[in-house]
């Protein structure tokens, strides 16, 4: 008997932690066991051939709201090439309804409703050995032309009698974001989220968990994604677990770990553990989804919002962890207006990504069941996002769609975090949502929407932007936005929009720094010993007309731009008119 585990990721360099967890939960010598991942971007017809190269005897598909249109288009056509095939689906998509889903698709045989380890296992030795599996807890079937729904299969308690996902060989996952959980469950119920339809939260053993890991580190994995629902929720826990990440890493630190937190859990002692963590190893993802209390309360999510913003503010102040702060658009309650507060108080928190969000109404949560209350329209087909509701117009979520786009372009790119800077606080006094509201007007005015944008042509669109709407401010803006570019692009130019400032003495003014030997010492040390010429590919002099304070007149100044070798990170040394400070 032959059987292939198969799935479509949504990128190329994501791997499924699903399909990980059922290999080795189905791994048995009385059968050929297969595994394949494709991408929803993978040819379909070279998806099917795979497919039909392996003749599987049971061909079963994980399946998620990004991927169940084409598992679905796959199971018909091979249904037709190998009508003997069992097709079996599982994963949270095709847990909820799943009897009108075997109605409406005649190619599928079995579907498996909720965690499938045990349940596939049972279902492929029934399949061996030819007996009935008719009667099989977690499973809705076909038998005949009847649809036969069995009783649900009880979560699993003792998480120890699911097998390890990574063990062996791990070449697969070389150049992939690994997801790796730690524990099931969540202890929120928020009305949006599937995991409020599990009670609790139940942990894996801690020593199986630091094994785990210490494979995955030992391996060399680039990323490593935790997709606890909280992985603060057991502050002791959590704690122990990323000192012993730490621990094993030592100095190499070639892995980084992305952990999706609730910010306002951490004490004062997690606070100070956070305070110590060498950067560049934890990744922070923290939900606020909204700030306002109403919205909150109608999806039965609690948040100090208080304390929320200022542990944020004390983590983003060890300048250590990387901050990714999620917003949902169209919780009930939230008007578009009321979204821009939360819009702006995010924004203030300056964390290095700002995701803006949209409700999807996932089949099997409370607020699908609540949606005549708030009279939601939504997308019929998968991801099922919301189109309007009692606060948002279809209009508005388009406007806040556009919005989203320039954030991502923007704010999450860092491509021109001190020129925005400038623009929020001088000309918008602290509004960044409203000036992205006018930016996205900009954008709509001269078609920037229809068309991918360069990246020069960013920059050149946020100049014309300020230059249309507030010309008092262009000059300054204009300065921001080359010191941004220059930053971000190792090319020691500037697009030809913008007006240079170059005396003739700046290139000699640059030699003559890096040949002074304080200097050297005092802001470039990695480069003491070098030729001049060496350290000319990775410093560059550039005069621009900034101010030191914020109420100072500006001045041109010259600034020298040190780049890393083999990195993107740029340093900045601002010098007087004649003399570095």
């Amino acid at each position: 008997m032959k059987i292939l585990l198969t799935t479509m990721n949504a990128r190329y360099t994501h791997s499924s932690l699903a399909l990980a967890y059922l290999r080795e939960s189905c791994r048995d010598q009385r059968w050929n066991l297969q595994w394949r991942e494709f991408t929803i971007n993978d040819r379909y017809g070279s998806i099917l051939a795979e497919i039909h190269h392996i003749r599987p005897t049971v061909l079963c598909f994980s399946s998620y709201i990004w991927n169940i249109r084409q598992i679905l288009d796959i199971c018909r056509d091979y249904r037709q090439l190998d009508p003997g095939c069992i097709l079996v689906l599982g994963g949270p998509e095709v847990s909820f309804a799943s009897e009108k889903l075997l109605k409406n698709n005649p190619a599928i045989d079995v579907i498996i409703s909720g965690e499938g380890e045990q349940t596939l296992r049972e279902l492929l030795e029934y399949i061996y050995v030819g007996g009935d599996y008719y009667e099989l807890a977690g499973t809705v079937l076909r038998s005949g032309g009847d649809i036969i729904s069995n009783e649900s299969r009880p979560l699993i308690d003792d998480l120890s009698l699911v097998p390890s996902p990574y063990r062996g060989d791990m070449a697969f996952y070389k150049d992939k974001m690994v997801y790796y959980e730690t524990s099931r469950g969540c202890p929120f119920n928020c009305s949006y989220c599937i995991s409020s339809t599990f009670k609790g939260v139940r942990y894996f053993p801690l020593d199986r968990v630091k094994k785990d890991l210490s494979c995955l580190i030992e391996q060399g994995v680039k990323k490593v994604k935790f997709v606890d629902r909280t992985f603060n929720s057991n502050e002791k826990r959590s704690l122990e677990l990323m000192q012993f990440i730490l621990d094993e890493m030592g100095e190499k630190r070639t892995t980084t770990f992305h952990l999706e937190v609730c910010a306002d859990l951490f004490t004062e002692a997690g606070l100070s553990f956070l305070a110590q963590v060498p950067p560049g190893v934890f990744d922070f993802e923290v939900g606020v989804q909204s700030t306002c209390p109403q919205a909150l309360k109608a999806v039965n999510r609690t948040c100090n919002w208080e304390r929320l913003s200022e542990n944020i503010s004390r983590i983003k102040s060890f300048n250590n962890i990387h901050l990714h702060l999620d917003l949902i658009a169209g919780l009930p309650y939230e008007d578009y207006h009321r979204f821009g507060q939360s819009f702006n108080q995010v924004y203030h928190l300056q964390p290095d990504v700002i995701q803006l969000g949209f409700l999807k109404l996932l089949k099997g949560s409370r607020i699908y069941q609540e949606k005549d209350q708030h009279a939601y329209r939504f997308q019929t087909q998968p991801p099922y996002q919301i189109l309007s509701n009692l606060y948002l117009s279809y209009d508005d979520l388009c406007r806040l769609e556009d919005i989203e786009d320039l954030v991502d372009q923007y704010y999450n790119s860092g491509l021109v975090r001190n020129s925005l800077a400038y623009i929020v606080d001088r000309i918008y006094k602290g509004h960044a949502f409203k000036m992205l509201e006018e930016f996205t007007g900009f954008w709509r005015r001269n078609c920037l929407y229809c068309r991918p944008q360069g990246r020069d042509a960013l920059y050149i669109a946020l100049s014309q932007f300020i230059q249309e709407e507030h010309a008092a401010h262009q000059e300054r803006v204009s300065e921001w936005i080359k010191y941004d570019y220059l930053c971000n692009h190792r090319v020691y130019k500037v697009p030809k929009h913008f007006s240079r400032c170059r005396p003739e003495e700046a290139v000699q003014h640059l030699n003559s720094l890096l040949t002074d030997e304080a200097f050297v010492k005092a802001y470039v040390p990695e480069m003491s010993g070098k030729s001049l010429r060496e350290m000319r590919k990775y410093a560059h002099l550039e005069y621009l007309y900034l101010s030191r304070h914020a109420r100072e007149e500006a001045v041109y100044l010259p600034v020298v731009f040190i780049y890393q070798p083999g990195s993107k990170n740029c340093r900045t040394i601002q010098l007087a008119d004649t003399h570095y400070t």
